[in-house]
C-alpha cells in the first residue's frame, strides 16, 4: 500500500486509493463496481434494505407490543423523505452500497434547537473518517471542498467487520486480488473477441523479408492509434477487428501465423469466470442463484422461499441490526429513549412463508395460547383492544381461565314426580 493508498487519521488507517492487482488491472472502489458480480451482490443486498418499510415506534407501557409514532419530527421523514433532496429509499440504498464497498456508511444527523433529529444527509465514505479530538471522537469530512468536524453524536456510522471498532474494513481493499482477477478476465475476453477471437502469436517467414514486405508490416504510430490510410501498415491493420472477423486474411510472402498463447478453451476461461462469480458471492454472502448463476445447487433448501429466508437471516438481518442499533442510539435523545422510542425495519415481509403456511402456523399457535393481538402483530396489523389479549386453548377453543378453573356444573333440576 503506497502513500497515496492510505491515510492515517487519529491512529486509524483507511484505504482510499487503489492500485494494480497481480492480475495486472487497477482495482479501486470505482472500478470494482463495474464487475457484474460485484454490482449484482451490492444490488441484491441494498435493494431489500431500501425496500423494507422504516418507521419510528414506541413500546407500549404494558410492555407488550408497540405503537407507531406520529408526533416526532422524523416520524414521517424517516420512511419517506429524510432530507429535501432524496427519498428514503435512495438514501438507504446509497448508504448501504457505501458500506458494501468502502466498509463504512456515514450520515449526518440534522437537528433542531431542541436537539431532536429532523433530517439525515449522506456523507461520502472516501471523504469522511473518525478522528480523535482530545478525549472525544469526532468525524472529519469534506463537503464541496470545505472541511468540517462533526460530533460523534451527529453522525450515523454503520460498518461490518473492523480491526479497531472505529473504522470498517473495505471489502474492495481486502479482496482486491479476487476482484482484480475478475476484471482481468473481463478485459481479456473483450480483447480476445476484439482480436477476431484469436490468441496472440507471431508471423513466421520462410525466408528473408523483402523491403516492401517490411514496409507493409510496419504499423507506424502508437499502440491503439489508427494508422494513416497512406501508410503501408494500414493494409495490415485493416484486416483486424470484429468487422473483419470473417474475411480472408492476406499475409506477406508466404508467412504463417504461429499461436503462442494458450487458447481460452484450454485455459478453461469460461470455468474460471464462473468460479470468480462464486468467489465474489462468498465475499458478500449472496447465494449464487440470486446472481443468476446455476452452476452449483444451493444448500439452503429445496425452494426459493427457504433460500430467501436464509438470505435474509444470514446476510440482510445483520446489516439491519447494525443500522437499527446505530439509529436507536443517535437519533433519539435520552428522554426519548426512556419513553420507549425506537426505529424499526419491517423485514417480516421477506421472512414470512406463503399465506397457507402462515395461516396453518397461526391456527396452531392460537390453539396453544397465542392471543389474537399477537397474531395480528406478527402481520403488522392493529390489535382489537383488550379483548384481543385473551388466550385460548384447544379444548373446544375456550379461555385458559375456564380450562384451569372450570365452572361448577349447573345442578340438574328434575321435575317433581306426579302424586300417587
Amino acid at each position: 500500500m503506497g502513500a497515496h493508498g492510505a491515510q492515517r487519521e487519529g491512529g486509524w488507517m483507511r484505504w482510499i486509493g487503489g492500485g494494480k492487482s497481480d492480475a495486472g488491472v487497477d482495482v479501486n472502489h470505482y472500478s470494482a463496481v463495474t464487475l457484474p458480480a460485484v454490482y449484482a451482490c451490492i444490488n441484491r443486498i441494498s435493494n431489500p434494505f431500501a425496500y423494507f418499510p422504516l418507521s419510528i415506534r414506541q413500546k407500549n407501557p404494558s410492555g407488550s407490543g408497540s405503537s407507531p409514532v406520529t408526533e416526532h419530527p422524523m416520524a414521517q421523514r424517516i420512511g419517506l423523505r429524510p432530507n429535501d433532496f432524496m427519498s428514503s429509499r435512495t438514501l438507504r440504498k446509497t448508504s448501504q452500497a457505501h458500506a458494501l464497498m468502502w466498509g463504512n456508511a456515514y450520515q449526518e444527523i440534522e437537528r433542531n434547537g431542541r436537539g431532536e433529529a429532523i433530517g439525515l444527509w449522506p456523507l461520502l465514505p472516501n471523504a469522511t473518517a473518525p478522528v480523535r479530538d482530545g478525549d472525544a471522537l469526532k468525524y472529519r469530512t469534506t463537503i464541496d471542498g470545505r472541511q468540517f468536524k462533526l460530533d460523534q453524536a451527529d453522525v450515523l456510522h454503520v460498518m461490518d467487520l473492523s480491526r479497531d471498532g472505529y473504522v470498517g474494513l473495505s471489502q474492495v481493499a481486502l479482496f482486491r486480488q479476487a476482484i482484480g482477477m475478475g476484471l482481468a478476465m473481463e478485459k481479456f475476453g473483450a480483447k480476445f473477441f476484439g482480436n477476431d477471437a484469436k490468441s496472440g502469436g507471431f508471423l513466421m517467414h520462410p525466408g528473408r523479408l523483402s523491403a516492401n514486405a517490411q514496409g507493409n508490416l510496419s504499423r507506424g504510430g502508437k499502440p491503439g492509434e489508427k494508422v494513416a490510410a497512406d501508410n503501408p501498415g494500414a493494409r495490415l491493420q485493416d484486416q483486424g477487428g470484429l468487422d473483419n472477423a470473417h474475411r480472408v486474411k492476406v499475409l506477406e510472402e508466404g508467412m504463417k501465423f504461429v499461436q503462442t498463447m494458450i487458447p481460452p478453451e484450454d485455459a478453461q476461461f469460461l470455468g474460471s469466470r464462473e468460479f470468480q462469480i462464486a468467489e465474489i458471492a462468498r465475499i458478500y454472502d449472496v447465494p449464487l442463484v440470486l446472481l443468476q448463476s446455476h452452476e452449483k445447487s444451493t444448500s439452503w433448501g429445496t425452494g426459493v422461499e427457504q433460500l430467501m429466508i436464509g438470505f435474509v437471516q444470514q446476510t440482510i438481518g445483520p446489516w439491519v441490526d447494525a443500522w437499527e442499533q446505530e439509529m436507536n442510539w443517535k437519533l433519539f435523545t435520552a428522554a426519548e429513549r426512556e419513553q420507549g422510542l425506537y426505529v424499526h425495519f419491517n423485514i417480516k415481509a421477506l421472512l414470512r412463508g406463503d399465506m397457507a403456511a402462515r395461516a396453518a402456523f397461526y391456527k396452531g399457535m392460537f390453539e396453544l395460547g397465542m392471543t389474537v393481538n399477537q397474531v395480528l402483530g406478527l402481520e403488522d396489523m392493529d390489535g382489537i383492544g383488550a379483548d384481543g389479549d385473551v388466550s385460548f386453548v384447544s379444548n373446544n377453543v375456550q379461555p385458559i381461565g375456564r380450562a384451569i378453573n372450570p365452572p361448577e356444573p349447573n345442578p340438574i333440576v328434575r321435575p317433581p314426580e306426579p302424586a300417587q
